[in-house]
């Protein structure tokens, strides 16, 4: 099962998520993709600070260096992965696990 975890701020928005359990079904090369062309989106096409730790494909953890200064560049990628995320759950419901977390104050 693919795990995925959802931090967000106060505000309410996505600040970190880690993506765990990728396997080789067509599912999980799916949430791979998703989850990869996000970050090199958000790499290329805003100016916005992050960390971010991709372990043999097998896990991805991505997080905002100032939540509160994020462009909305990065809202829009971050939230259209949320989205396709959600969808690919919605459609495989036992092999997709999204969590989400709600930090008063986020690092």
């Amino acid at each position: 099962m693919i795990n995925v975890e959802i931090v967000r701020d106060s505000l309410g928005k996505i600040a970190s998520f880690t993506v765990e359990n990728h396997g080789q079904t067509l599912v999980c090369a799916a949430v791979s993709m998703l989850v990869l062309n996000t970050i090199n989106s958000i790499e290329k096409l805003t100016d916005d600070d992050f960390t971010c730790e991709i372990n043999n494909r097998q896990s991805a953890t991505f997080s905002l260096t100032n939540p509160e200064s994020r462009s909305s560049g990065i809202e829009i990628l971050i939230d259209a992965m949320f989205i396709g995320l959600s969808c690919a759950k919605a459609e495989h419901p036992d092999e997709i696990e999204i969590t989400e977390v709600n930090h008063g104050n986020h690092d």
